[in-house]
């Protein structure tokens, strides 16, 4: 049976990881071009369980104002920037045209070659891409391209990073750690045996997360703005009573 949590690349609601304590979780932000032009938003985030860091970020292109069709695809974090005032994820490099010629996101499909067609369809050189001798796992060297680099998310908030004499990428990205306990963890629906039914409710309950993230980005858009991330809860207890979560 192939177990979502025993894959490298996994998504973060179904991960046993969780965005550390005060630093801002993406998901439910709006994704804009370097134009203000809406792309989409921030659905999901993909995580690295091995050496825990996120990877990419699913975009829901559903109402894009750049006349994109409708549909989820897969961006390398590097390639993002936080805007430095407003909770929006910049891509200042991205063209429509890479874009519409990214694939459609597949979970279940997070493969080596998957990741260096998104990689070369968003402009990145093919023999900057060397290939695992199996196929089956990416090369230790693929991650260590810009696309990949999580200071470039940070670069325009540094000013609110907390002062280290040495901190490293780790410390200044999206940090993950391990979470205490099973609440909010989604199920797998990957497992053969699971029934039509179970998996429509394991995504219903997917959906919901992300409407209830969409909904507490609206009101802080609307409201007070970042000050009411800042007071957010984002412990696994705080994400449970402000997303709907459930334990698994």
């Amino acid at each position: 049976m192939d177990n979502m949590k025993h894959r490298r690349l996994q998504e973060l609601d179904r991960s046993d990881f969780e965005i550390v304590n005060g630093e801002p979780d993406i998901r439910g932000w709006d994704v804009k071009n370097s134009a203000g032009q809406k792309i989409g938003e921030v659905e999901e985030l993909i995580v690295d369980a091995r050496q825990k860091k996120v990877r990419y970020m699913v975009v829901d292109m559903d109402d894009n104002e750049l006349k994109l069709d409708h549909r989820k695809v897969l961006i390398p974090i590097g390639l993002a920037e936080l805007d430095q005032k407003d909770d929006d994820v910049i891509l200042p490099n991205v063209q429509a045209e890479q874009l519409h010629s990214l694939p459609v996101y597949d979970k279940n499909n997070l493969t080596p070659e998957t990741e260096r067609n998104i990689c070369t369809a968003l402009g990145r050189k093919k023999e900057t891409m060397t290939v695992s001798k199996d196929n089956q796992e990416q090369d230790s060297e693929f991650y260590t391209h810009d696309y990949f680099s999580e200071d470039n998310l940070y670069k325009h908030r540094l000013h609110e990073a907390k002062p280290s004499n040495a901190q490293s990428e780790y410390e200044q990205g999206l940090r993950l750690w391990e979470k205490r306990s099973e609440g909010g963890i989604l199920p797998d629906s990957s497992g053969k045996r699971e029934s039509y039914r179970e998996s429509e409710i394991e995504e219903n309950a997917k959906m919901e997360m992300v409407r209830n993230r969409r909904h507490a980005y609206e009101q802080r858009r609307a409201g007070t703005g970042r000050d009411a991330y800042r007071r957010r809860d984002n412990s696994v207890e705080g994400r449970i009573r402000d997303e709907g979560l459930r334990d698994a």
